[in-house]
């Protein structure tokens, strides 16, 4: 795989960062011989580079010469690599280093550096059989959380909003009659029982909200969606907690309390939302359906194409699907952190990402020049292979 100058990828999305957890997973080393190195931004160099050649002293009493060179030879190509930084990354960086066992006898050096989307806080060296993510994977889980609140009369439905997905965590359902024909007496007495037994589902759709919201520490805000005045008569009469009524971000229409209602009451919070990577996601594709449509002549699509148009530093923007997998996802990352181009990664929970699958075969690249301008270089580049 291509990898910048430097050999520093900057990891600026969760789908970049899930899709090299996966990558890291994939590897093996020949007993305890990869090693795993997070540096926080704290941390000076010098105190870094003296652990690692403290450890590779400590290294020549292995006794298993295979182990003793792999841990060894690892160690000398970091400190190579490291000894030319003045310091870390703001957000610290993760190194990931050692000789993966394809089989037997049969080592592939393998080597990344990867400063995260969010800061590590922590000093740590691991040298075992396989790289420890587990310092990243607590940022995929810590990341930022939307909670999603549908109410129609009876019935209620609780969802989360994480990343670029959304799914519902809790469907709460409660007997609450229609309108009643009865006149006179019957009719007011038959009004106050249905505001009574609306009320207490109210109160009942509060409490599961408060019980589930409050133990999210990242919940950054709250849609409240519903037809009708139900979303109002709600947050007025529910007694949702006032942390929780502090988060509320918007109040929207929504046609009913099931998944095609928390999807609409999404999409008419979008401004709201506007920081969420599900809704980031939805922009991206809209405007690439803005350039098919309206600008077809500054769009290409398929993968050979679109890197093609990232290598020869033609594109603009280049998007990918994350459905395409973490191998195509961190090939885009890597071709266009060495060219300077700015990813779009359209994560699988987005509906949006069928589109982009199955009309641009999961690869969009966005031209800086027209077509024909690309066409023109690609049919030279075609001549001079001859």
């Amino acid at each position: 795989m291509n990898r910048p100058p430097n050999g520093v990828y900057y990891i600026k999305t969760p789908v970049e960062l899930r899709a090299f957890i996966n990558l890291l997973k994939k590897f093996r080393g020949y007993a305890t011989t990869l090693i795993t190195l997070y540096i926080n931004a704290e941390r000076p160099m010098p105190d870094v580079l003296n652990l690692l050649r403290s450890e590779w002293s400590t290294a020549s009493n292995i006794k298993d010469k295979t182990t003793r060179t792999h841990v060894q030879d690892t160690l000398e190509r970091i400190i190579n690599n490291l000894k030319g930084e003045a310091k870390a990354p703001e957000n610290g960086m993760a190194v990931f280093a050692g000789f993966h066992m394809i089989n037997q006898g049969n080592y592939e050096w393998v080597y990344y550096v990867v400063v995260p989307p969010q800061p590590i806080n922590t000093f740590k060296y691991i040298c075992d059989t396989a790289f420890h993510t587990e310092i990243l994977e607590d940022q995929l889980h810590a990341g930022v959380v939307y909670g999603i609140v549908v109410v129609e009369r009876g019935e209620a439905v609780i969802a989360l909003l994480k990343g670029g997905q959304w799914e519902v965590v809790k469907t709460v359902e409660f007997f609450v009659p229609g309108k009643h024909s009865a006149g006179g007496q019957s009719a007011n007495r038959y009004k106050r029982q249905t505001e009574h037994l609306a009320e207490a589902f109210y109160k009942l759709v509060a409490e599961e909200v408060n019980k589930i919201f409050l133990q999210i520490p990242t919940l950054k805000g709250i849609i409240v969606g519903g037809p009708g005045p139900t979303k109002e008569d709600f947050l007025e009469e529910g007694g949702l907690d006032y942390r929780l009524k502090d988060k509320v971000l918007a109040v929207v229409p929504a046609c009913c309390a099931n998944e095609y209602g928390v999807t609409e009451a999404i999409r008419n919070a979008q401004e709201a939302l506007k920081e969420s990577e599900y809704v980031k996601a939805k922009e991206v594709m809209d405007r690439v359906m803005y350039y098919a449509v309206k600008k077809s002549d500054y769009l290409v699509y398929g993968r050979e194409r679109a890197l093609k148009a990232l290598e020869t530093g033609m594109a603009e923007v280049v998007v990918v699907a994350e459905e395409l997998g973490e191998d195509a996802v961190l090939e885009v990352v890597m071709k266009a952190e060495e060219k300077g181009v700015k990813v779009e990664v359209v994560p699988r929970g987005v509906e949006e990402s069928k589109t982009l699958i199955q009309a641009f075969g999961g690869y969009v690249a966005i031209l800086s020049t027209p077509i024909w301008v690309f066409e023109q270089q690609m049919a030279q580049a075609a001549e001079a292979a001859q």
